[in-house]
């Protein structure tokens, strides 16, 4: 079984984005992944998803998404957590800025898990992105798809 945990960013914090940028490439990131940013640049990623609010005007709203997928000990090996959380973070591809990492294991989680920070202004049409268990139920299908596993969804306030 797998978990997709959901996190909100306070509203017009943008330090949140860096924050999150920056634990996402820390020591224990195994692979670092995006859509629409650069995310070779992680001091662009911010003014690059900042760019997209400021176009929609929607600055003063929820500064990001944070989605946490946690692995369960079936997924033993790196190459199989990267290859997972590049095809659960493809979910977004089309609407949604991202930048994803997975974590390798340590004292505070005993599993592979990743983190998919997510601009929640829609590319095409600046609408918000909705989080409630209702919307998600499509990302975890497709989370339960790619892993092949049951799938259970959390909310955890940031």
């Amino acid at each position: 079984m797998a978990a997709v945990i959901i996190k909100r960013g306070n509203p017009g914090d943008e330090d949140h984005l860096d924050n999150l940028a920056e634990y996402i490439s820390d020591k224990r990131a195994l692979m670092i992944g995006g859509n629409g940013v650069d995310y070779h640049d992680l001091d662009a990623v911010k003014d690059q998803m900042m760019k997209v609010k400021e176009y929609y005007d929607k600055t003063k709203n929820c500064a990001l998404v944070q989605v946490i997928l946690s692995y369960d000990k079936s997924v033993n090996n790196p190459e199989a957590a990267c290859n997972y959380t590049r095809q659960a973070a493809s979910y977004f591809d089309e609407d949604y800025q991202t930048l994803y990492c997975v974590h390798e294991k340590d004292n505070s989680c005993s599993s592979y898990h990743a983190h998919i920070m997510v601009n929640p202004v829609n590319i095409n049409d600046g609408r918000m992105m909705q989080t409630d268990s209702e919307s998600m139920k499509p990302f975890c299908s497709h989370f339960a798809d790619v892993t092949d596993s049951k799938v259970w969804l959390k909310y955890k306030k940031s």
